[in-house]
């Protein structure tokens, strides 16, 4: 694997890039830090490996060409990056988040030409908008998740924490559930995730109570 071939989530600086925009203190350290990983990393003293911590689900609320709610299925992982430098030291990123990134907004503002009276318009940045990228359906569900499992070498799947993040709803306040099996997880839709994850003892039946620090909160 090649440097380039290092697959990091970088989507929120390209956007901001893209648009000409400064970036912040925080996106110069997150792209500072994976550059220097890119930099050090050689693969000649050890494959990458990436180790997923967690995988997210979460209902979340966009709009149709006619303006119209919808709720849609969306996915977001978290991985720890492996790797060795020239002199065989450990080198990590931890922690690193997929599935979701920010894209500059902007708005429109006037200034009159004092000479011409002409109104002349000028686009200011505005903050930043939550863009979630992986959108899951009935029919792509279970082959996307499995994809990028079987893409992370360092991954087991007894050891990622599947995640369901739910609103409030007529069924109860709003929480999120890590107690899923993977089937659960993969076969379920966010219904049944959240009725699995509300139900006594859990997803699996076998909880000894609803935590409100850990599991299901």
């Amino acid at each position: 694997m090649s440097k380039a071939d290092i697959q990091f989530n970088e989507k929120t600086w390209e956007a901001f890039e893209k648009q000409k925009l400064e970036l912040s203190n925080a996106m110069l350290t997150q792209k500072g830090i994976l550059g220097k990983f890119r930099s050090n990393f050689k693969q000649e003293k050890g494959p990458l490996q990436i180790i997923i911590n967690t995988m997210n689900r979460r209902q979340v609320m966009t709009y149709d060409d006619k303006g119209s709610a919808i709720k849609k299925d969306f996915l977001t992982w978290n991985a720890n990056y492996h790797g060795k430098d020239w002199v065989d030291n450990d080198l990590w990123i931890r922690e690193h988040i997929h599935g979701i990134h920010y894209e500059p907004k902007f708005k429109t503002t006037f200034t009159q030409d004092l000479e011409t009276g002409e109104m002349i318009p000028k686009k200011e940045y505005n903050g930043a908008v939550e863009v979630y990228d992986i959108e899951l359906t009935d029919k792509n569900r279970k082959q996307v998740i499995e994809d990028i499992i079987n893409n992370c070498n360092g991954s087991i799947i007894d050891n990622i924490k599947f995640y369901g993040h739910f609103t409030n709803s007529p069924q109860g306040p709003s929480f999120r559930c890590n107690l899923y099996t993977y089937d659960q997880f993969t076969s379920s839709s966010m219904e049944e995730l959240e009725r699995l994850g509300r139900k006594q003892g859990g997803p699996q039946g076998n909880a000894p109570y609803q935590s409100k620090d850990a599991n299901c909160i």
